[in-house]
């Protein structure tokens, strides 16, 4: 991704509107981006740009460890952040919304990762547990100018600081609307549950929840960019979307967001895609194996790591460091994840071979950190491991936790009769991907690579008899 000026030709009566381009002088930003190609970062967008909340998200990848088995995926959440908010500014022109919206959209979108901390959701069950914050708390607080990314001793590096809530004020927007649009889709921090489905029709009108919903819902800027661009750096197809076409047929209605019935192949397209690529790629076996090695080495450092607080604050090599200096089980972790010496899965199951029971146990050792790590010492213990040897992922609880849009898809679809309806009455794609699995296995147990089965027969024992 580069930087370069150019003179400002464009798009300044918005800011003169606002009293909002002083502070640019006569440039813009354009961003030169491997997915969007070219466009521009003027006015708020221009000044979150310096703002070290911002060139944090430069150091914490995109998607993690999935590197280890896709190679190309390198990318950041820097560029993701600004790719959305370019998807942002799209949509808003699609909707031709005002340009205060406009503004308040593309900032919300540029914002929504802010608050995520090292390696993302791979450590963020274990810093929360810690009494740290999850990153949506984070984002929140950083928006509002409650919560500081700084690590003690970094304030002498950074001239000029200003604040994040302080920029946004200066460009005439609310830190807390713009936050508020990226906790939830009816901006009010809820989320839709993922395990029921809205039967029956819903009343067409109440609040406008169209930026919200632009933000955070079942089509938003977020989905779109990220299934792109991981799409394009794993090299897995599954994920490309007509964006374009599906952009271009958004429309406001009663204060939600709709598509017309020409943007329907796009649609179930985009739902499609996202059901694919969290089960090749974010849900890949070898993925979740690498992701379970480091949380486990960030578990069993304890003490000879900082505070969950300072943990939040740091970047990814950081992490790595630490867990290095740390030595013992969390050293030979990183270890082996450096030179791809991974642990093997020794176990698994699908949902449907098990009982209501043994789901429920399942979902209750993933829900609780240190009944989890018991019965994975017990398991090594009668295995003949050390203990941290043996782990146990129940992949689909960790998908509750990481996207809650996965089971939204309850859009509604605008006919060419003009009538609005829920896209489940339009097709039944939409009641075959709500129902889809997106990991075939429930859960994994993993181990050392020659131990896989005396570790099995225990682990069947302990799990499913």
């Amino acid at each position: 991704m580069e930087f370069r000026k150019l003179p400002l030709t464009t798009s300044n009566e918005r800011f003169k509107a606002h009293g909002r381009l002083a502070s640019h002088g006569a440039t813009v930003k354009v961003i030169n981006d491997a997915i969007h190609g070219q466009f521009k970062l003027e006015g708020v967008a221009q000044d979150l740009l310096s703002t070290p909340e911002i060139n944090k998200l430069s150091h914490i990848k995109q998607l993690g460890l999935a590197h280890l088995v896709f190679p190309g995926a390198h990318h950041t959440r820097f560029e993701h952040s600004l790719g959305a908010s370019h998807i942002a500014s799209r949509m808003a022109d699609s909707l031709s919304l005002r340009d205060i919206d406009t503004d308040t959209l593309r900032t919300a979108a540029m914002l929504h990762d802010v608050g995520h901390g090292p390696y993302s959701h791979t450590l963020e069950h274990i810093l929360a547990d810690r009494g740290g914050m999850d990153h949506m708390e984070v984002t929140k607080g950083i928006i509002l100018g409650e919560y500081d990314v700084i690590v003690d001793g970094e304030g002498e590096s950074i001239d000029e600081r200003k604040t994040i809530p302080g920029i946004l004020e200066e460009n005439g927007l609310d830190p807390k609307l713009v936050s508020s649009l990226i906790t939830g889709p009816d901006a009010s921090g809820t989320e839709r549950s993922l395990l029921s489905w809205t039967e029956g029709r819903e009343d067409f009108s109440g609040e406008d929840k169209t930026l919200a919903q632009l933000v955070h819902g079942p089509v938003d800027c977020d989905q779109l960019d990220y299934l792109l661009r991981d799409s394009h750096f794993t090299g897995v197809k599954h994920g490309v979307v007509d964006h374009n076409r599906l952009i271009e047929c958004l429309r406001s209605q009663s204060g939600d967001i709709v598509v017309e019935q020409g943007g329907l192949s796009a649609l179930e397209g985009m739902l499609v895609a996202r059901g694919l690529m969290y089960s090749a790629v974010y849900f890949h076996r070898v993925t979740r194996v690498t992701e379970v090695m480091l949380s486990r080495a960030v578990e069993r450092a304890g003490d000879d790591l900082p505070d969950s607080i300072d943990l939040q604050r740091r970047v990814d090599a950081e992490i790595w460091g630490a867990l290095d200096k740390a030595g013992g089980f969390s050293r030979d972790m990183i270890t082996r994840l450096k030179y791809r010496n991974l642990l093997k899965v020794c176990l698994s199951r699908r949902k449907d071979d098990m009982s209501p029971e043994q789901i429920e146990k399942l979902v209750s050792i993933a829900n609780d950190l240190r009944s989890r790590r018991e019965i994975e010492d017990d398991i090594a213990f009668r295995a003949g491991l050390e203990p941290g040897y043996v782990a146990i992922d129940v992949p689909s609880v960790k998908l509750l936790l990481s996207e809650p849009r996965m089971a939204q898809v309850d859009v509604k679809v605008v006919g060419d009769d003009g009538k609005t309806r829920w896209l489940k009455e339009v097709t039944p794609m939409a009641e075959a991907l709500r129902k889809r699995q997106v990991s075939q296995e429930a859960v994994y147990v993993m181990t050392l690579p020659g131990s896989e089965k005396r570790v099995s027969e225990v682990a069947n024992q302990i799990l499913f008899e």
